[in-house]
């Protein structure tokens, strides 16, 4: 009996003094390291549940600000170099890419086969890939498809036209959703969706059950990064699997269909299919399902903050109102393609929503040789994984004065200039910024420029104010959705 309580008890002191050289990494390394570090989240307690992971970044921003450029921080067990300085960042997006170039994202070509897309690669191989897929994201291509997504931004007004018939106040995230939903439906799948018309459609269901995670799937989201290859070898995966499952079917039925009859569409799926000879149908339905992830959460979010602060803020709605309607009455009542790049005011309030709620509030990059911070004499080990705090600096006054403030004014011709580089960067910077950023903000520009034609929006008693973020949403989505008064401009 002693025997065996003293090896539990060699066992327990074993694993405290694993645990604690763990956590002990950076401080070893001799880099300044956050102070509270719980086993077995690392400097993740209390996400998923509390708060958000750039809530809790932030706390940790805050703490060091001032005392160091970067702080060791812990995802789970993996050491973690988080980076707050913007001159750094530069290196690290520009300067030094050939350091940085892998994000780190983890992807398990056996068990999830799409979750191995342009997000996820690495090395060359992502380098070949973004040679290929580059030049479907040209202006060009957005502008091929342009008459898609305002046939169904007209249709998102004629189904908002229906729901007004029940109530004026009316969950704004809800049809920004199945507006994106139906784009990238329509684009990247081929198929007519049928989101707005139908909120149990299949797409519009799948598309919302990747994003709608549980507190344990987020968790299960960040141990990847955190082990991926532990993680790899128990073939687990980040995507829920019915989603991606009815994605992969979804697309290479399409792919078929389109061969065997030979379609061609202005759309991303016969764009994609142009690269048949270069890329597997596997590989290609990997694109078009990061295409769907990326283009239908980011848009609609982006969508859903925008009308919330133009909803809290009447002089900004009536002011972005005016230049649309303006502008489309000097051109014969119509909006073009050229016209929606040519929104001055549009791109401001655009961007300051940007800024205060950045859509993917944290950029990651992996460090793929030994890199040196000279300033600090200390070296980056090879392996190590990057934490690029979007949040926390578009958030800090000494880069955004009175950051809780909603002021597109920030981004005009005069301001814009005195902004530091590399503080605001919500689709990151440099060789791996997001290529479908074009896209993306086409569709939410369209949408919301529809919107404002025949719209005013006004809180009403079920708006959250402040705005409050779901803890276990690995992106910045509004807790309770975002409930508004829609009336009718005549």
């Amino acid at each position: 009996m002693f025997v065996f309580v003293s090896l539990i008890f060699l066992f327990i002191i074993s694993i405290y003094f694993w645990i604690k050289k763990i956590y002990s990494y950076w401080s070893e390394k001799g880099f300044l390291q956050n102070s509270n570090v719980k086993f077995p989240f690392g400097s993740l307690t209390g996400v998923g549940k509390k708060f958000t992971t750039c809530e809790a970044l932030d706390i940790i921003y805050r703490e060091i600000k001032g005392k160091s450029p970067v702080v060791g921080i812990y995802f789970f067990f993996k050491p973690t170099l988080m980076v707050i300085d913007p001159e750094l960042i530069k290196k690290i997006f520009v300067q030094d890419f050939t350091y940085f170039q892998d994000r780190g994202f983890y992807h398990n070509k056996n068990s999830d086969p799409i979750s191995a897309n342009l997000l996820t690669l690495e090395g060359q191989e992502w380098k070949e890939r973004r040679s290929k897929l580059s030049p479907i994201f040209s202006s060009g291509k957005m502008k091929m498809m342009f008459h898609i997504v305002d046939l169904i931004s007209s249709r998102l007004i004629e189904a908002i036209e229906k729901d007004l018939q029940n109530s004026s106040d009316l969950e704004m995230r809800n049809w920004a959703q199945r507006f994106t939903a139906d784009n990238i439906s329509s684009t990247a799948f081929g198929l007519d969706a049928k989101c707005l018309e139908d909120e149990n459609s299949e797409f519009l269901k799948h598309g919302r059950r990747l994003f709608d995670l549980t507190p344990f799937e987020t968790l299960k989201f960040f141990f990847t990064i955190g082990c991926p290859n532990f993680c790899r070898k128990l073939g687990v995966r980040t995507n829920p699997k019915e989603p991606t499952d009815f994605f992969l079917k979804t697309f290479l039925e399409t792919f078929e269909y389109r061969e065997k009859n030979n379609i061609q569409r202005n759309d991303f799926v016969s764009l994609l299919l142009g690269l048949k000879e270069l890329l597997t149908p596997i590989e290609l339905a990997a694109e078009a399902f990061l295409m769907f992830a990326a283009g239908y959460e980011t848009s609609s979010t982006l969508m859903t903050f925008i009308l919330y602060e133009l909803a809290l803020n009447p002089d900004i709605q009536q002011k972005l109102r005016d230049e649309i309607v303006t502008r489309i009455e000097e051109n014969d009542g119509k909006l073009t393609y050229e016209m929606l790049n040519e929104f001055k005011y549009l791109d401001m309030v655009t961007n300051e929503t940007l800024r205060k709620y950045p859509p993917i509030p944290n950029n990651i990059r992996m460090c793929t040789k030994d890199y040196k911070i000279e300033e600090l004499n200390l070296t980056i080990p090879k392996g190590t994984a990057i934490e690029l705090p979007v949040y926390s600096l578009q958030h800090d006054p000494e880069y955004f004065p009175n950051p809780n403030t909603f002021d597109p004014e920030r981004f005009n011709d005069e301001n814009v200039k005195n902004i530091k580089q590399f503080t605001f960067f919500p689709f990151g910077e440099g060789k791996r910024q997001c290529l479908g950023l074009r896209f993306g903000l086409m569709q939410t520009k369209m949408g919301i420029a529809k919107l404002l034609i025949n719209y005013s929006f006004s809180s009403c008693e079920k708006t959250i104010i402040p705005m409050k973020f779901v803890p276990s949403a690995p992106f910045l989505q509004p807790k309770g959705g975002l409930w508004l008064k829609v009336e009718k401009i005549l």
